[in-house]
């Protein structure tokens, strides 16, 4: 059976990474964690969790480097050895938590397609979250009650590629080169990138820290205090724990590449020409 290796690259998670780790390391082979210098015990949290499932939580590195998403690219090379052909790759991040099984997906995903992108229900923080706000109604059972529970499915991201030997991951890329062809159906994610007041001020800092590095795509979070992030329920969706969420494809990206391009990929890569 194909393994699933999760590369997690994480900084100042501390208050969500045991959460999220525990979660993935049920439906991950293998989780490989690169830290980018957390401040907060973030790493420390990995270390504990790595020596009780060292099976599945692999610490790859503590350092401090500016952020580019081709960091993941130094776990791949230094443990794409223990890949075999069939396996799943994943860009895993700290704060997201999977609604569709991998193993399940992955498997019923045919051999011609090489890459999986994700539905993101990205999680807000609103009033209802705020301290000294209403909160949530104590009968509405739900599997993260100590979670933002509005949410909006208007994101998609490439989360999924299958391995094979030949595939070349430059550090300057965020992606390996040639990556395949993607698979019409899409796996789906809770995304908590907005958790609490406290959290939430020092994931801006940390952007903003890295904007002035020379990282200029974190435009979601341009503003300087958390409170700038309270987002009105009126506009979201309510997810009330029954496993059932509303998803408008309107607004996700469209994922796959023209007909043209999809069988020019399909002949390359089923003729060995791309790997």
């Amino acid at each position: 059976m194909a393994r699933i290796h999760g590369i997690c690259l994480v900084k100042n998670e501390a208050d969500f990474i045991e959460q999220s780790l525990r979660h993935n390391a049920e439906r991950f082979d293998r989780i490989y964690v690169y830290d980018n210098a957390s401040t907060d015990g973030t790493w420390d949290i990995v270390q504990d969790l790595a020596r009780e499932l060292p099976d599945v939580i692999v610490p790859f590195a503590s350092e401090d480097r500016d952020f580019r998403d081709g960091l993941r690219a130094r776990p791949f090379l230094h443990y794409r050895d223990q890949a075999e052909i069939g396996d799943w790759w994943c860009r895993l991040d700290g704060d997201e938590l999977y609604i569709d099984d991998p193993k399940e997906f992955l498997a019923a995903v045919p051999a011609a397609f090489h890459v999986v992108w994700a539905i993101h229900l990205q999680y807000y923080f609103t009033e209802a979250d705020r301290p000294g706000g209403k909160g949530y109604p104590s009968e509405l059972t739900h599997p993260f009650p100590d979670l933002p529970r509005h949410y909006l499915a208007n994101a998609s991201e490439p989360r999924f590629f299958r391995h094979r030997p030949k595939l070349n991951w430059s550090p300057d890329d965020a992606w390996p080169r040639h990556v395949g062809l993607v698979y019409p159906e899409r796996i789906r994610l809770r995304h908590y990138q907005w958790r609490t007041p406290e959290q939430i001020q020092r994931r801006l800092d940390t952007r903003r820290e890295a904007a002035e590095r020379g990282y200029r795509t974190f435009q979601h979070t341009i503003e300087k205090s958390w409170q700038e992030k309270i987002r009105p329920m009126d506009d979201l969706e309510f997810d009330c724990g029954d496993g059932t969420f509303t998803i408008d494809h309107r607004l996700l990206p469209h994922h796959l590449e023209r007909l043209p391009v999809r069988l020019l990929k399909r002949l390359l890569h089923g003729a060995g020409i791309w790997p």
